[in-house]
């Protein structure tokens, strides 16, 4: 391992696959030693190399896909073991996103966006991995939001416009407005006019600019007054941030590409944030925060870990 042929923390990275893989000999944790030693610089990438590897083999994905080991055999950990896992929770996670899909109208897959215009002239914008159906009657236009997001402007028209997620109602007079859906959550944000949310609570009047969040089984909160421009610019294939916690920002940012990304610690997963990234281009973005904020990214197939 030479710093010539590879950077500093390419190398440290070989270093602890080959200290974790079960092969090293005691001359080989001798040379790490020695390498460690050369520099402040080499301790630190190797203090990170440990430290990600650590992290690593810890997260759910490795956890759920490690193979037990024979009592009376040395445990080895391999690199490409583990990549292989974080492919297979990446397949996993793909195949149960794919049920909405097969029982919708209309669907986008990972990273894609799409408008949908109805019969009645009403628009759908879905977001990336969105699922609606459309239910159209003599009385009502409804929509159900299976999965994903998706933002509806509505046709003016005599038969009410509602969306459907969950047990969640929105009804529509004049409004234009995005719904959310994740696991047992619901997020609507209304961008112009006003909306009525009904279910399992007291209908809930959403006026322009305002955002309510509801978690199944929990209390109803209050809405909440925000830049409902900056929230749906997504529909414009942009993420716009304003002071948002790191871990907010790769949240987001995961939404639209195949793959995990990682942060390795909770102060920098906390770290303020702002900016605007391009949908089209997540890596990018990836390198645009390292630029700006001191991380650095580390790829790994299916992976990329912020530390």
């Amino acid at each position: 391992m030479t710093d010539s042929a590879q950077s500093l923390e390419d190398i440290a990275l070989d270093w602890v696959v080959l200290l974790n893989s079960g092969k090293a000999t005691a001359e080989d944790q001798q040379a790490y030693q020695q390498w460690r030693a050369l520099s402040e610089e080499h301790q630190r990438v190797t203090d990170d190399a440990q430290s990600l590897w650590a992290m690593l083999g810890h997260t759910p994905t490795a956890r759920q896909f490690q193979a037990p080991q024979p009592a009376s055999r040395r445990a080895k950990v391999w690199w490409p073991a583990l990549a292989a896992s974080v492919v297979l929770a990446v397949a996993g996670l793909v195949g149960w996103q794919q049920w909405p899909m097969l029982n919708s109208d209309y669907h986008t897959s990972v990273g894609q966006l799409q408008t949908v215009t109805l019969a009645d002239g009403s628009k759908i914008i879905l977001n990336s991995a969105s699922a609606v159906s459309v239910a159209f009657s003599a009385d009502e236009r409804s929509v159900i939001l299976r999965a994903g997001e998706a933002l509806f402007e509505p046709a003016v028209e005599a038969r009410p416009f509602v969306v459907r997620s969950g047990n969640e109602l929105i009804q529509a007079g004049n409004g234009v407005f995005s719904v959310r859906r994740e696991g047992d959550a619901l997020t609507l944000v209304v961008s112009a006019g006003q909306v009525q949310l009904k279910g399992a609570h007291q209908p809930v009047l959403v006026q322009a600019d305002q955002r309510l969040a509801l978690q199944s089984g929990q209390p109803l909160l209050a809405q909440q007054k925000v830049d409902a421009v900056s929230l749906t610019a997504w529909q414009r294939g942009k993420l716009i941030f304003n002071g948002r916690p790191l871990g907010e920002v790769i949240g987001e940012l995961e939404r639209y590409q195949h793959g995990r990304i990682l942060i390795s610690d909770r102060e920098l997963a906390a770290l303020p944030v702002s900016g605007v990234f391009e949908l089209n281009d997540p890596q990018g973005s990836l390198r645009t925060l390292e630029q700006r904020y001191p991380l650095k990214v580390t790829y790994l197939p299916w992976l990329a870990v912020l530390h």
